[in-house]
């Protein structure tokens, strides 16, 4: 009897293969070892770092863009985590709001 014992993938993973530039590869073995992980390990973790920045930065653009009128309280919902509006938030949109209409009204 012949058993398989490569890992097999589960649901929540896949396994790539990737191709990265020596200059790069030196610096991912550099830091790994800094580290004292393996390099694979490095490279998940930078992976996920960078994912949970791009994130980070797509929630703050998403409150940025709900403070400045440009999107909505459900669109600002459905971009983050929010279940609801932080009175500061509420309160630096009508701030905006104001600033529009007092313009409007000097002209």
């Amino acid at each position: 009897m012949i058993l398989n014992t490569m890992a097999r993938p589960t649901a929540d993973t896949l396994q790539i293969g990737l191709r990265i530039e020596k200059e790069i590869l030196d610096k991912v073995e550099k830091y790994s070892k800094e580290q004292g992980i393996d390099k694979m390990t490095f490279i998940r973790t930078a992976i996920a770092n960078y994912i949970d920045d791009i994130e980070q930065d797509f929630e703050d653009f998403a409150v940025e863009d709900f403070v400045n009128l440009r999107i909505g309280e459900k669109e600002l919902k459905n971009m983050t985590a929010m279940r609801d509006i932080p009175n500061d938030l509420q309160e630096a949109r009508k701030d905006v709001l104001n600033k529009i209409k007092n313009k409007a009204i000097k002209k």
